[in-house]
C-alpha cells in the first residue's frame, strides 16, 4: 500500500527544495530578528522593564500576540511577540505543502501517471506526510539554534521550538483532512485557512478575557509551555493525540475514497451563466475576495487598536525614537 514513497519522497523534497528554504529562512529569521529588534530597541535592562510594564497592561497588545509573561526578558519578548505568527506561518508552509503533493497531484493527472508504475496506493499520501514532517523539524530545530546562538537560554528556545513543532503538525493533520473532502485545492485551501484562523481567534479572546477558549486552539498550547519563563513541556503533550488522530482521520478518509475524487461531492451550478463573465469571475474568485477583505479589514483595526499604546511601550528612549526617525518629538503624533 505505501511502495514507492520513498521515492515520491525524494522527488518531492527536490522539486520543493527552493520554496521549502524561503519558508524555512522567513519562520527562522522571524524569531532572530525579533530577538535583534527588541535587544537594540531596548539596550538597558530599565528600558525593557518600562516596556514590559506597558505591553503587559495592554489587552489590544495581548489579543494580538498572547498572554504577557518574562517581559522584560529578551526570551520573553521572543516568544510573547513571534509565537502566534510563527505557529501560523508553519500553519500555511504545511497547507500549501500538503496540498500541493496530494490533491494538486490529482487534479493535473500527474498522480494518475504516478499510479501507473509500482506504487501503493497511499504512496504519495505517505511522501507528503514525510516532507511535511521533515521540513517542521528543520524549520523547529533551526529556530532553536539561532535563538541559542544569540544568547538566548537553551531549554527556553528548546521549548519554543516544541511548540512551534507542534503547531505545525496540527495544522499538517488539518490539511490532511481537508484534501480528502474536496475536489479541487482551493476548497481545502480555505477550509485549512479558516482553521488556522478560528485558532488564532479563540487563543486571542481566550487571552483577553482569561477563559478556558485559549485551551481549544493549537496556538494557545504552545504559549502555554511558557518558554523563557517557567518552561513547561506537559501543555505540548497534547499536540500528540490531535495531531495522531487528525492523521488517522486523513488515513481513513483517504482509503473511502477514490483517486481523484472528493468525499463532499462539488455542488453543480446552473446550466446557464446569468451574469456573463463577470459573474463566472465573481463566482470562482469570491471566496478568496470576501476572505482576504475580511482579514485585512480586521489586521488593519487591530493595528489601529494599538496607535493610542506605542508611545508607552517604546518610552521615551532616545534609542527608540532614533529608530522611528522621531528624535526631537512624540513617538506618536
Amino acid at each position: 500500500m505505501t511502495t514507492g514513497w520513498s521515492l515520491l519522497m525524494r522527488a518531492d523534497l527536490r522539486r520543493d527544495r527552493w520554496m521549502l528554504l524561503w519558508w524555512i529562512a522567513g519562520i527562522v529569521l522571524l524569531y532572530w530578528s525579533q530577538a535583534v529588534g527588541t535587544d537594540a530597541t531596548y539596550p538597558t535592562q530599565a528600558d525593557l522593564a518600562s516596556a514590559a510594564k506597558a505591553m503587559t497592561d495592554n489587552p489590544a497588545l495581548v489579543a494580538m500576540t498572547g498572554p504577557a509573561r518574562a517581559l522584560d526578558t529578551i526570551g520573553g519578548q521572543v516568544a510573547w511577540q513571534a509565537s502566534a505568527f510563527g505557529a501560523i506561518a508553519m500553519g500555511l508552509m504545511n497547507m500549501f505543502l500538503v496540498g500541493r503533493h496530494t490533491r494538486a497531484e490529482e487534479e493535473s493527472g500527474r498522480d494518475e501517471l504516478v499510479r501507473s508504475a509500482a506504487v501503493g496506493r497511499a504512496a504519495p499520501l505517505v511522501a507528503a506526510l514525510v516532507v511535511v514532517l521533515l521540513a517542521d523539524v528543520v524549520a523547529a530545530s533551526l529556530t532553536a539554534v539561532a535563538l541559542v546562538a544569540y544568547g538566548l537560554p537553551v531549554e527556553g528556545s528548546l521549548v519554543l521550538a516544541a511548540g512551534l513543532l507542534g503547531c505545525g503538525l496540527g495544522f499538517a493533520g488539518v490539511a490532511l483532512v481537508a484534501v480528502q473532502l474536496f475536489v479541487g485545492t482551493r476548497p481545502a485551501y480555505g477550509l485549512t485557512g479558516v482553521v488556522v484562523a478560528a485558532a488564532y481567534v479563540l487563543r486571542a479572546v481566550g487571552d483577553v478575557g482569561g477563559s478556558w477558549l485559549s485551551w481549544c486552539s493549537p496556538i494557545g498550547w504552545a504559549q502555554a509551555m511558557w518558554p523563557y519563563s517557567g518552561d513547561r513541556w506537559w501543555p505540548g503533550l497534547l499536540f500528540v493525540p490531535s495531531a495522531l488522530a487528525l492523521i488517522a482521520a486523513a488515513v481513513v478518509l483517504f482509503s473511502r475514497r477514490d483517486v481523484g475524487s472528493g468525499l463532499w461531492a462539488a455542488r453543480p451550478g446552473p446550466a446557464r451563466g446569468r451574469l456573463g463573465m463577470l459573474g463566472l469571475v465573481w463566482r470562482l474568485q469570491r471566496g478568496s475576495v470576501v476572505g482576504w477583505s475580511l482579514g485585512t479589514a480586521a489586521m488593519g483595526l487591530a493595528y489601529g487598536s494599538l496607535g493610542d499604546s506605542v508611545g508607552d511601550v517604546v518610552g521615551d528612549g532616545r534609542l527608540a525614537d532614533d529608530v522611528l526617525g522621531l528624535s526631537g518629538g512624540d513617538v506618536v503624533r
